[in-house]
């Protein structure tokens, strides 16, 4: 009887306390953080204004692009789509997914060129890039995989599903 008493009032110690203790308020969030380094990048969407080369019988366009580096071209990943349908349907393709229209995709440090055979004028067609940085990639450069996709599985992906695999 004795021991069931000071469980009892153990008890009621403990019940009084958790009732009348309250949580303090949250103080006030922090500023924002500058966005880091090592961020998957996109452009926004670019009008392919490729131009004739009748010596050459192909299509050529420079693309300005800011985001590939040489950081990106050594250890990184470089993904492009083209929109082959309308604003009202679009069709998103990898870009990787057209080699029967380009003939070459060269990524530079802060340019792509593409080079585009004489029956296809994209003119017009709206064109994307995205960047991964290595810090993204799994393991090494050997294994090349990010989030567990190969380089050539990310390259096939649909535009949402690579962004979606990478994160950003």
């Amino acid at each position: 009887m004795r021991n069931t008493k000071w469980i009892l009032i153990l008890a009621a110690s403990l019940i009084t306390g958790m009732i009348s203790c309250k949580k303090g308020d949250t103080g006030p969030a922090g500023p924002a953080g500058p966005a880091g380094p090592d961020s998957v990048v996109y452009s926004g969407w670019i009008e392919l204004t490729p131009t004739y080369m009748p010596d050459d019988t192909v299509f050529l366009d420079t693309i300005p692009a800011p985001s590939i580096t040489q950081a990106i071209l050594d250890s990184g990943i470089i993904l492009s789509y083209v929109n082959i349908g309308t604003s009202d349907q679009p069709d998103v393709v990898p870009a990787a997914s057209l080699n029967y229209i380009f003939s070459l995709e060269e990524f530079t440090a802060g340019n792509i060129y593409l080079t585009i055979f004489p029956n296809f004028d994209l003119s017009g067609l709206p064109y994307r890039y995205v960047t991964i940085p290595g810090s993204k990639i799994e393991g090494n450069k050997s294994t090349g995989l990010v989030n567990g996709y190969t380089v050539k599985e990310l390259k096939s992906m649909s535009y949402e599903h690579a962004l979606s695999v990478v994160g950003n």
